[in-house]
């Protein structure tokens, strides 16, 4: 197969740190916290969450991505057993395609960026690709099998494509086809069965 896996919160688990670093960056700037968007999905997989949530405007926004998060996700760990397993679905002969959101409005240089994080954390890819807001195109041009991906939003993308789609989360996606896991050997064995 060719499996198509998203980068931040799907290889690593930063969701906790991306949101008290924001949560300290909005008390600095006086901002206050709209408690009611905690919940709230990326549908537009361009940092909108935090806008809501923190209120950031469009440049505060910009150095929160840039500097803060880029920060995070460059020291971020991969999740446990991620290297292995992507390493053991490389030798059963699968494709593996790297696809992140990261772009060059919020990164300066997102392909170096998660170019360096993957070596350094040892996970194999046979491609990666960045700049992919719509990953349900990214996703039909690359002729992806499996998708896996953090993101409601990105998920449901990939889904009307007609696109198998794996959330990692551990929250169910009603109405959909969409299957979840929250870990790196539930996903390995649904593959390894299916």
């Amino acid at each position: 197969m060719r499996i198509g896996i998203d980068i931040d919160n799907t290889l690593t688990d930063i969701e906790d740190d991306l949101m008290n670093a924001a949560h300290i960056f909005a008390k600095s700037l006086g901002k206050t916290i709209n408690t009611q968007y905690f919940e709230s999905i990326d549908y537009n997989n361009d940092g909108n969450k935090y806008q809501k949530i923190f209120g950031f405007n469009y440049e505060e926004l910009k150095y929160f991505l840039r500097d803060i998060q880029e920060s995070i996700t460059d020291n971020a760990n991969p999740r446990s057993f991620t290297s292995e397993i992507i390493e053991s679905l490389h030798l059963a002969g699968h494709k593996i395609i790297i696809i992140t959101a990261r772009d060059l409005e919020f990164h300066d240089n997102p392909y170096k960026q998660s170019e360096i994080w993957l070596k350094k954390n040892n996970i194999y890819y046979d491609k990666l690709i960045v700049n992919a807001r719509k990953k349900g195109e990214i996703c039909r041009q690359e002729k992806i099998d499996l998708f896996i991906d953090d993101n409601i939003s990105n998920c449901l993308d990939v889904e009307k494509c007609g696109i198998k789609t794996i959330l990692f989360n551990k929250y169910k996606v009603k109405d959909s086809t969409i299957i979840s896991f929250d870990n790196w050997k539930d996903i390995y064995d649904y593959i390894n069965k299916n």
